[in-house]
């Protein structure tokens, strides 16, 4: 039996393209920071958001990346063992600890920044100024609507 065409053809998705387009990004850059620093990439993650938002705590970490506790407690501990973040414990709480780049940290976090940039420039080579803040726009925008109008519901609201 012949299947029917979908509604929205795959390519017209946003969830897919935005992950095709991630993946893509994200690979690429991995590259770069597997063959010169070693990483993978939940560790790359965690040491981009520890370098943002510091100081802050696994579970904050957690939430930041969109990644499961397993994956950024080992991808901690990875960064701990090879001295690009510290983990200082709260003296009162002491199952609190706090995640901080080391110098180290922060020289391998700007290498692979300024090679992330140069790729973002190259992919918006093309847009001019009003393109490129249309686009940050309009993803915040989305980012804001996921977290306001879809993220708080289950996902069988949207199943009908």
């Amino acid at each position: 039996m012949k299947s029917k065409a979908p509604i929205i053809p795959l390519e017209h998705w946003i969830g897919y393209r935005f992950s095709r387009i991630a993946a893509r990004v994200g690979n690429y850059v991995a590259q770069m920071y597997v063959a010169r620093h070693d990483l993978t990439m939940p560790a790359w993650r965690c040491l981009a958001v520890i370098a943002r938002y510091q100081p802050l705590t696994a579970k904050e970490l957690a939430t930041l990346t969109s990644t499961d506790a397993f994956k950024v407690t080992r991808a901690i501990e990875l960064l701990v063992r090879r001295k690009l973040i510290r983990r200082d414990v709260d003296k009162d709480d002491r199952r609190r600890a706090s995640l901080s780049l080391t110098s180290e940290g922060r020289t391998v976090y700007k290498d692979v920044e300024k090679f992330t940039m140069r790729l973002e420039q190259e992919l918006t080579a093309e847009f001019d100024q009003a393109e490129t803040a249309m686009l940050r726009q309009l993803l915040d925008k989305l980012d804001r609507q996921f977290e306001t109008r879809i993220g708080v519901h289950s996902w069988e609201k949207f199943q009908k």
